[in-house]
């Protein structure tokens, strides 16, 4: 049995080789599963401020895999992208582009302008807060009017602003408006980002590991080759793994449950190597079928194909 050195596993045969790797899984599993079931209770009996904390964590962590697993954050990518505005100045680091956001937040920190007609803000209470303090009424107004200002001069006006509002745009329109979202790419981005970090501790405890449970295997082995493609099968090898853990997170709820509803976190310490084992799987069956196309015999230089009549001429009658 050759070891490989890019991948660290064996050329062995493809079912030998699962076998071994889901025996060796389940044997470190068992020890983890042991390991956190002890340290969870000597933490629980020694702090009960830990019971609430742990508790309130397999919750969260459940939550996380439930709400935000692939599908979800997709879903989540498209709705920023549909629901959004995106013009061609950029307004902010955080929400790149995006008109609507920056609207709201504007709205948010200017709660006393109701509109702006010709360039003009409607204040409805303007009288009384300019006799309050007529000073900050008009720095106040000023730098409204130079965000509103910079905000909408980096609209899509023709776009966005059409005179029968009732009517489906034109193709020249759609294609327009499509174009636009081609601007909001890096901010959908952020913020399908920002909705993992928004979860705490749990949704980045869950995403990293199975980021890093995917890369490891990933970077090491030799297909894909290119290291581009590597970058590109990432997050599909780790979109599975949350899918894994989402089922294997069921599955302890569904048998433990009458036990403790505390089975998230050590369901997921405890199938680690499972969840690893995964991640290897198709990338050592490339590397195996890949192999096998090498390992065959190579041509020995000799031409055993029949010979072909000459050019032009006639073959007799009756066969040779």
């Amino acid at each position: 049995m050759t070891p490989i050195k890019s991948t660290g596993i064996s050329n062995e045969k493809f079912r030998p080789w699962l076998r071994h790797e889901l025996a060796r899984a389940l044997k470190q599993g068992l020890l983890l599963l042991v390991a956190g079931l002890v340290t969870t209770w000597a933490l629980t009996t020694v702090s009960p401020a830990f019971s609430s904390g742990w508790a309130s964590f397999n919750y969260r962590l459940s939550s996380v895999a439930l709400d935000q697993h692939p599908l979800a954050l997709a879903r989540t990518f498209a709705s920023r992208l549909r629901e959004s505005e995106y013009g061609w100045g950029p307004l902010s680091l955080a929400t790149p582009f995006n008109v609507t956001v920056a609207r709201q937040i504007l709205k948010r920190d200017y709660p006393e302008v109701a509109s702006v007609l010709n360039g003009v803000p409607q204040v409805p209470r303007a009288l009384a807060l300019k006799n309050a303090d007529p000073a900050k009424y008009d720095e106040r107004l000023a730098a409204y009017l130079e965000r509103y200002n910079r905000i909408e001069s980096g609209r899509f006006t023709r776009l966005y602003d059409r005179d029968d509002m009732f009517s489906p745009p034109n193709a020249n329109v759609k294609l327009g408006l499509f174009a636009t979202k081609l601007f909001g790419l890096p901010d959908a981005f952020f913020y399908t980002v920002g909705t993992i970090f928004a979860d705490g501790p749990a949704g980045v405890i869950l995403f990293s590991t199975v980021l890093a449970l995917s890369l490891v295997p990933l970077w090491r082995s030799r297909r894909p080759a290119r290291v581009w493609l590597k970058l590109f099968v990432w997050p599909a090898l780790a979109s599975t793994l949350v899918w894994a853990a989402i089922l294997i997170m069921a599955i302890s709820a569904a048998i433990f449950g009458g036990l403790t509803p505390n089975t998230s976190a050590l369901a997921l310490l405890a199938t680690l190597p499972l969840l690893f084992v995964l991640a290897k799987l198709p990338l050592h069956l490339a590397e195996t079928l890949v192999t096998r196309v090498a390992t065959r015999a190579p041509w020995d230089g000799i031409d055993r194909r029949k010979p072909r009549p000459p050019v032009g001429t006639t073959p007799p009658l009756g066969g040779a």
